[in-house]
């Protein structure tokens, strides 16, 4: 049985996919939990403690899907194909944005400890896919920010026309560059 501690972070999570940080009230998930806001307040006294454990626990199981950036039993084509699926299945998980891509926009707008975990969050993310990248050597062209640029920003035009075929699209470039 799924605790009410991540009931609360999967209906945040969901919420600030599709509404921001800002368009989430602890009374919003009290509602849709059934609850009191006080209890959501009992897990998380502020908001901000709130938005911070969303945001790590998104980061935490990304990376543990993505696996090893090194393990010596995948090709940098292994791995590349795990991050862009991850991308996928973020998308086909109710159409929205990666999470950081939605926090990340309005940053300056954050609580700092929420900066801070979107922050982390895209460190980590560059570092597991350059470290990914590492053994293809600077004559494969393939860029880590360049990558999840090109999968940021073709999720966000997903999300926005309604459509996954921008995300596949970007997906097959990578592919097509990176021997995927």
């Amino acid at each position: 049985m799924i605790s009410k501690r991540d009931q609360i972070l999967d209906i945040a999570e969901r919420g600030y996919r599709q509404g921001g940080f800002a368009g989430l009230s602890f009374r919003d998930i009290a509602a849709t939990l059934d609850m009191k806001s006080a209890s959501v307040h009992y897990h998380f006294p502020h908001k901000e403690d709130l938005g911070k454990a969303v945001v790590e626990r998104y980061t935490d199981n990304l990376l543990d899907n993505l696996g090893a950036p090194d393990a010596a039993d995948d090709s940098v084509k292994i791995r590349l194909a795990r991050l862009v699926e991850a991308y996928r299945a973020a998308y086909a998980e109710g159409e929205s944005s990666c999470l950081c891509a939605v926090l990340g926009s309005v940053s300056p707008q954050l609580p700092p400890a929420v900066q801070e975990a979107v922050n982390s969050y895209f460190t980590r993310l560059m570092t597991w896919t350059e470290t990914a990248l590492a053994e293809a050597g600077p004559s494969a062209n393939l860029n880590a920010s360049h990558i999840i640029s090109a999968l940021q920003g073709a999720m966000i035009l997903s999300v926005a026309m309604g459509d996954a075929r921008y995300l596949d699209q970007v997906a097959e470039d990578l592919a097509v560059k990176s021997g995927i």
